[in-house]
C-alpha cells in the first residue's frame, strides 16, 4: 500500500513538473488595413449605395495573412491573423471609405437590407504577399461591379489592382505594404464610383 501511495505521489510530482516546462502558446497578433485616402472637398456624386461582401479566391477564404511562393504554395505568417474574415474586412474597409468621402452619401451594407439604388459588388482576387526574385510584393486586386438594384443589371465593371514592395520579412512590413496597395486600389475605386451617373 505504501508503495502504491509513493508511486501516486511521484506521478503527481512528475505531472506538475511536466506542466511547468511545457512551452507557452505564443499570442496571436491581429491586424487590419489602414484607412483609405478619401476626398473631402467635392459635392455628392453618388448616393444610396449598398456594399456587398466580396467573393473570394480560395487563398483568401481564411483570416490568415498569406504569402504565395513562386511554386504556388500558400504560406501563412505565424501568430498573425486579420481582425476579421477577409470578406468582412474588405467590406468594412470600403464602407468606411465611402462614409468618409464627401462625394457619397446614404451608405449601407448588404446585410442591413436597406432600400438602395446602387450596389457595389465584386470579387477580391488578391490581398496577399507574393514572393518574387526581386523581393516580396504586396498585391491587391479587386474586380468591381456597380449594379442598378431596381433594374437588376450591371451598369459597369472594372478591375483595380496595385503592387507595393515589402520592405522586410516581418508581418508588420507585410501589413504596411498591403495597406498601401489597398489604398491605391481604393482611391481608384472611389474615383470610378464618383464618375457614375446618378
Amino acid at each position: 500500500m505504501m508503495l502504491k501511495n509513493l508511486a501516486l505521489v511521484i506521478g503527481i510530482a512528475l505531472c506538475a513538473t511536466g506542466c511547468s516546462v511545457l512551452p507557452e502558446a505564443k499570442p496571436i497578433d491581429f491586424y487590419t488595413l489602414q484607412p483609405a485616402r478619401v476626398n473631402q472637398s467635392d459635392s455628392v456624386k453618388l448616393s444610396h449605395i449598398r456594399v456587398a461582401e466580396p467573393e473570394l479566391t480560395d487563398a483568401l477564404q481564411l483570416e490568415r495573412i498569406v504569402r504565395i511562393t513562386p511554386q504556388g504554395s500558400i504560406l501563412a505568417y505565424p501568430n498573425a491573423k486579420w481582425s476579421a474574415s477577409i470578406a468582412t474586412l474588405w467590406q468594412s474597409w470600403i464602407l468606411d471609405a465611402l462614409w468618409r468621402d464627401s462625394r457619397f452619401e446614404h451608405i449601407s451594407s448588404a446585410q442591413q437590407g436597406l432600400d438602395s439604388h446602387w450596389q457595389l459588388s465584386g470579387r477580391l482576387q488578391s490581398l496577399h504577399i507574393e514572393e518574387a526574385s526581386a523581393g516580396p510584393i504586396a498585391i491587391v486586386r479587386y474586380d468591381a461591379q456597380l449594379i442598378d438594384i431596381k433594374q437588376r443589371k450591371v451598369i459597369k465593371s472594372e478591375s483595380f489592382a496595385a503592387q507595393v514592395p515589402v520592405a522586410d520579412d516581418k508581418v508588420s512590413d507585410a501589413i504596411y505594404a498591403l495597406s498601401a496597395a489597398s489604398s491605391e486600389v481604393g482611391e481608384s475605386l472611389l474615383e470610378w464610383l464618383a464618375a457614375s451617373e446618378q
